[in-house]
């Protein structure tokens, strides 16, 4: 795999098709990678990463192969790895943010473990530079995680720390049923319930590259410091779902930059989900993730009847009011 930078003939037309009379023009990006590469051990990050740095200019350059003539604004959050110094990278991406024009706004979320001390991203969250966290499974400790429960990656300390700030937790969910699973499901209803001031986003339609797992969100649409983000998904049915219990105050544009500017699509078989990527198939003419990702969103709207007022929100003001709330209550 490698990371695109420039487009072919498929991609202009499929890129049009995606955006024109959709998009509006300004964008904020809930869910974006940065990349420092000096805080990683090189053999955990894959081989289009490799010795790659993502910065927030180089972000905003790259978004515009897919979002031509957008203002393109985002959240950032470093790459997760197993093996990087996890404190180095998130100062790094503070340092870039706030070296930002002030045209450009941009917030910070700290990826964190459950072993780490809080007291970081607590002084961080004070000073106004972190605006939430980003917990992962890698950081549970063992080899497979791909089972891991929410509460064991995300514990109960980083839900009271983003409840006492107003702050994001940005949620990769695991498990095979991922939202669906009754573990998963518990959890999110106990710990949004009991911290009503923690911004849930759970990333990727809530983990549904299975579109059929995503229907246990309406266990939980009467939460309304859950939402759901859209990075990475490229099938429409599990943001129509979303959009259908959710609304579309609660469902927020993501990249998953640098993601989207890989060749490929992760489609739905039986009760698992299949990544399928250009080079490993021999497909060239793939398109973007980023491409395929806005052509479902543009279909799930169309398919809930949305009017342009909804789609600005799903595209920018959800995002800009999410932030909001920060140290605001």
């Amino acid at each position: 795999m490698k990371l695109e930078t420039e487009l072919n003939a498929l991609d202009l037309a499929l890129r049009a098709e995606a955006i024109d009379g959709f998009v509006p023009a300004k964008v904020h990006d809930i869910h974006a990678h940065v990349l420092e590469p000096s805080g990683y051990v090189p053999s955990t990050l894959g081989a289009h990463l490799q010795g790659l740095t993502i910065s927030p200019a180089s972000y905003r350059a790259a978004m515009e192969l897919i979002l031509p003539g957008r203002v393109t604004e985002a959240l950032f959050f470093p790459f997760p790895s197993r093996q990087h110094d996890r404190l180095a990278v998130n100062r790094w991406m503070y340092a870039e943010i706030a070296d930002q024009p002030e045209s450009f706004q941009a917030g910070g979320l700290a990826i964190v473990a459950p072993t780490d001390d809080p007291r970081s991203t607590e002084e961080a969250m004070a000073a106004g530079i972190c605006r939430g966290l980003k917990p992962y499974h890698f950081y549970v400790g063992r080899a497979d995680t791909s089972q891991v429960a929410l509460e064991e990656f995300a514990p109960e300390w980083m839900w009271q720390q983003c409840d006492r700030h107003g702050a994001i937790m940005m949620i990769h969910l695991m498990r095979d049923a991922s939202v669906s699973d009754p573990v998963n499901r518990d959890s999110l209803l106990r710990l949004s319930e009991k911290y009503p001031n923690c911004q849930a986003v759970l990333a990727h339609v809530a983990r549904s590259f299975n579109h059929r797992t995503v229907r246990g969100l309406s266990a939980l649409a009467h939460r309304p410091n859950i939402c759901v983000d859209t990075s990475a998904i490229t099938e429409s049915e599990g943001m129509r779902f979303a959009l259908e219990v959710l609304g579309p105050g609660r469902v927020l544009y993501g990249s998953d930059y640098p993601i989207s500017h890989l060749r490929g699509r992760c489609v739905t078989t039986g009760n698992q989900m299949l990544w399928l990527y250009a080079e490993e198939n021999k497909a060239p003419e793939m398109t973007y993730i980023g491409i395929e990702s806005l052509l479902s969103l543009r279909e799930a709207c169309r398919q809930v009847g949305l009017g342009q007022a909804d789609v600005r929100r799903i595209f920018r003001d959800n995002a800009i009011a999410l932030q909001a709330r920060f140290h605001a209550q």
